[in-house]
């Protein structure tokens, strides 16, 4: 069977396939996301509106069910006061359609569903669906709706429904406005009060929610252009406001209602994006679906032109990549700095809409390279949440700033405190430094780097100086730690922790050494640093802890997991949780020692990764979907092309087939890990793409099959276009920069300058 590398298609009608699907099918522009139910579906899961930052509460306590199983993560004396977290909040339905025909209901339920096709076209992003359902008394109609979130307008979506009786005339009813009944899908939280409604005989609905937990107003605004003799009139139920246009239609005509929608909310004038809803309205109106279409795809177009990447030899992989690149622009936040992209992208409110360090690691460097404007704003937002990060760090009773671990829109911890990780998980420190100096090396963005990057740099060496302790022969240990191996989160001395602990002191210090006389005086005036703490913090880093068996080669992933018990047949099969405590035994929950030294593998010599990954990786359950990535890289790196493939495969395909892992929990939102990591196995994997400082790595492998990869990057303002075939790498050089780029291509030095078409055999080393 062929496949469309520029569609996706989904036929399937089980409830099961179509909550999977309403999150792949997710139309989002960064700025606002809508889910793709089916309008005429009722059962299931609310629709889902989501305005990027905008937040309220769910009572998250709920969804810690009973267990018999230890659950180390869990501490039991936060539950006395088991308050409400913060989360992102699903707001009204501006989607909402109810069809009579003869007054009954048209439901997908209630009638034989035919030549059902949910259709994403990713060269444009528009999502359409369509199918024919016969009720009983043997009339059939067809329904073809369309929608997309507009790219060039961040407040504005719009849809064409289409409806048609086949076999049949008579009165049909489409009921189109705004449902202000939607709650929480977490755990249904009702996370806004509707403080005004209104509609008006031309087509056009009103609504203002209120979310009173976090004080933010949403306003949402929707208009309608019917084609076909109707009548017309507006009604208010409850809290629904909609338009009702009534037809006399006969058998085979086609009626079309086209729908547009506006959201704004007052924190757009915290993102300097405000607009009037009412006049942003008047615009898309006057403009019109096509020509709204248009601009839609001449938008795509410039973008796939930027960042497609192209699989030959592979219609598969090719299609789960696309769908990938467009779902990560689609939830990439364009409009403002302050915010950053949730783990779960624009399509979910698990994980509380929060962003983690899956952010920093996977989901940001397919921007850094591809679209620094967008990875500076990521990285940007970390620097806005420095202050409720000191606030954290002080009361764990810490110097400097600990970032959070859920962080919300502001970068206050929205993780529940009966979780052990909101103070275990200090890498995320680490992750934020890491992400902050491959953007400065990708960028060459000096300018951030002296006037904010080096705050978080400061403020993060501080938090590790204190954090650490120092025994009697002078080494330094970080307790009471977890790494990426959530599954054991009481650790000491986690090589991971340790590692990134170990570069982001070093780095900080390094930053401030590489300033001139005034800009340094300024920083260390401004943070008040003293010579005596960049000396602790070089200490610091030179004496933490590594447990290196000098013999193997392996390092002890924290001190005490080799006392650990081996792990029993079956141990993975038989779970019946996904997510389940592997602390008795030396089962992890993915890979942590093998990511670190995959992070930093120029500084890690070959024959040690190797060492470490065979001990590892069959201790790794690959719970986590940031698992595959980190497999696929290092595969390739190790020769094992296979395995490689096959783990590439999986994390860009977890969400199109949920078979590839059985987690079968899409329906709670895509996995960004995977999606930002499918870019990062091909680019940083296949492509042997690494950065370091001002030094380009590239040592490509391609899988058997594949013909070749190409694709674009870019480095200091010069645009890299890869080539890569299964003999030789080609990289053509565009950019006004007139300074070199020093490459390491297959083993070879090279300097890379704007004009330059580099062309280099490739080797196995």
């Amino acid at each position: 069977m062929s496949i469309d590398t520029w569609k996706i298609t989904k036929t399937d009608t089980d409830q099961p396939s179509l909550e999977s699907a309403n999150s792949v099918f997710t139309v989002a522009n960064g700025y606002l996301a809508l889910k793709g139910n089916l309008l005429e579906h009722r059962r299931g899961r609310y629709p889902t509106t989501i305005v990027s930052g905008v937040f309220d509460e769910a009572n998250m306590i709920k969804s810690i069910p009973p267990s018999a199983h230890e659950r180390r993560y869990l501490d039991d004396s936060k539950f006395d006061d088991p308050k409400p977290c913060g989360s992102v909040a699903n707001l009204p339905n501006p989607l909402f359609v109810k069809v009579l025909i003869d007054g009954r209901e048209l439901a997908f339920s209630r009638g034989t569903v035919s030549d059902f096709r949910q259709e994403y076209d990713l060269r444009t992003a528009v999502y359409t669906y369509a199918y024919d359902l016969t009720t009983a008394d043997g009339r059939t109609t067809r329904i073809r709706m369309q929608r997309y979130a507009d790219m060039n307008h961040v407040h504005c979506a719009a849809m064409r429904y289409e409806i048609t009786p086949v076999n049949y005339s008579g009165r049909i009813d489409i009921r189109s406005g705004i449902d202000g009944t939607t709650r929480s899908n977490l755990q249904g939280d009702k996370q806004y009060a509707v403080e005004h409604r209104n509609g008006h005989d031309d087509g056009r609905c009103c609504m203002t929610a209120h979310s009173p937990a976090r004080d933010i107003k949403t306003h949402i605004a929707t208009a309608h252009r019917v084609k076909g003799e109707c009548s017309r009139r507006v009604l208010l139920e409850d809290e629904v406001v909609y338009n009702e246009f009534a037809f006399e239609a006969k058998d085979g005509d086609t009626l079309t209602l086209d729908k547009f929608i506006v959201i704004t909310s007052t924190e757009d004038e915290r993102h300097n994006t405000a607009v009037d809803t009412h006049e942003e309205l008047d615009r898309v109106m006057t403009s019109g679906w096509e020509a709204l279409i248009a601009s839609q795809k001449a938008w795509w177009d410039d973008t796939w032109q930027k960042m497609d990447v192209k699989i030959e030899g592979d219609d598969l992989a090719q299609q789960y990549m696309r769908f990938c690149l467009m779902s990560l622009m689609n939830s990439a936040p364009r409009h403002t700095d302050r915010l950053s992209v949730p783990c779960k992208l624009l399509t979910g409110e698990w994980y509380q809409g929060t962003v983690f360090y899956d952010t920093d690691l996977y989901i940001v460097p397919f921007y850094t390279f591809t679209f620094p404007e967008i990875a500076r704003t990521c990285v940007n937002w970390r620097y806005e949440g420095l202050e409720p990060a000191r606030k954290i760090a002080r009361k764990y009773g810490y110097e400097g700033a600990k970032f959070a671990w859920q962080a919300g829109p502001y970068g206050d911890e929205e993780l529940a405190p009966w979780y052990r990780f909101v103070h275990t998980n200090i890498h995320i420190n680490g992750d934020v430094a890491y992400t902050l100096m491959k953007y400065v090396w990708a960028t060459g963005d000096t300018k951030y780097l002296k006037e904010r990057g080096v705050d978080m740099l400061v403020e993060s060496a501080r938090f590790y100086a204190s954090r650490a302790r120092m025994d009697k022969a002078g080494r330094y240990h970080l307790d009471d730690v977890s790494g990426p191996d959530e599954g054991h989160c009481e650790s000491t001395d986690n090589y991971y922790t340790n590692y990134l602990a170990r570069r982001t002191l070093l780095w900080a210090v390094e930053t401030l050494e590489s300033l001139d006389e005034a800009e340094r005086w300024k920083v260390e005036r401004r943070l008040s640093i003293s010579s005596e703490e960049l000396a602790r913090w070089t200490e610091v880093a030179n004496g933490l802890v590594f447990l290196l068996n000098e013999q193997t080669g392996v390092y002890e992933q924290y001190d005490g997991f080799y006392a650990l018990k081996p792990i029993p047949p079956g141990f993975r099969e038989s779970q019946k949780e996904w997510w389940f405590t592997v602390f008795p035994w030396q089962a992890i929950h993915q890979p942590d020692v093998v990511m670190a030294q995959t992070m930093f593998r120029q500084d890690v010599p070959l024959d040690i990764r190797r060492a470490n990954w065979r001990f590892y990786r069959d201790l790794s359950m690959n719970f986590s979907s940031m698992s595959y990535v980190i497999n696929s890289i290092t595969a390739k790196d190790m020769g094992d092309m296979e395995d490689a493939y096959r783990q590439f495969i999986i994390t860009a395909g977890e969400d199109l087939d949920e078979s590839l892992t059985g987690r079968g929990d899409t329906a709670d939102g895509l996995h960004g890990t995977a999606t930002g990591g499918a870019w990062m196995a091909a680019v940083f994997g296949f492509g042997g793409v690494d950065l370091v400082g001002e030094t380009l790595f590239v040592n490509p492998k391609l899988p058997e099959h594949w013909k070749s990869l190409s694709f674009r990057i870019i480095i200091r303002d010069m645009k890299l276009e890869f080539m890569i075939t299964q003999d030789n790498v080609t990289i053509r050089v565009e950019g006004a920069s007139d300074v070199p780029l020093k490459a390491i291509v297959c083993g070879q030095m090279h300097e890379l300058m704007s004009g330059a078409v580099l062309r280099v055999g490739l080797c196995d080393a």
